[in-house]
């Protein structure tokens, strides 16, 4: 794992919309597709340095046009390896959160973050759990999004 990594990872996502506008909200849970991305550098076996791009698409139940939705992630996280040869670790990333309409291509930003864990199965291929959380607030519009994640991944080093 030490020196240059590109990972790439597919899943599923359980996520929980809460929107507020004004005194008025809503809460809702859908399952959806969770992805992942991450580039950067392994400064040991059990230290590594990277930005990070967890996105988070689905629909909702009662979406009368079915329009498809992305929650994401975008910023720098890392990964800790618990011993040296160890498969296990903990991982975190902060940064800029959105949420997106995809099939209309508007969204809005805040802020995110994203903690969990995984295990490396074998050399290059690992599976990873995940909480990622968006904080969004703009022109009156509150809108947190909290979405827990299971992925496998493939990590080239």
């Amino acid at each position: 794992r030490e020196g240059f990594i590109v990972s790439l990872g597919a899943g599923v996502s359980s996520i929980n919309t809460e929107v507020e506008i004004g005194h008025m909200g809503a809460d809702e849970t859908p399952l959806g597709l969770a992805t992942s991305f991450k580039i950067g550098y392994g400064f040991t076996n059990q230290f590594l340095l990277y930005y990070v791009s967890d996105v988070s698409w689905y629909g909702y139940d009662n979406d009368p046009n079915d329009d498809t939705y992305t929650s994401g992630h975008g910023g720098i996280g890392a990964s800790y390896y618990i011993e040296e040869n160890s498969p296990y670790y903990v991982m975190g990333a902060i940064g800029m959160g959105s949420f997106t309409n995809f099939t209309e291509a508007v969204g809005e930003t805040g802020s995110a973050f994203i903690i969990g864990g995984g295990y490396e199965v074998s050399p290059h291929f690992q599976i990873e759990a995940t909480y990622l959380s968006t904080d969004i607030e703009e022109d009156g519009v509150v809108l947190n999004t909290g979405a827990f994640r299971l992925t496998a991944n493939y990590m080239w080093y």
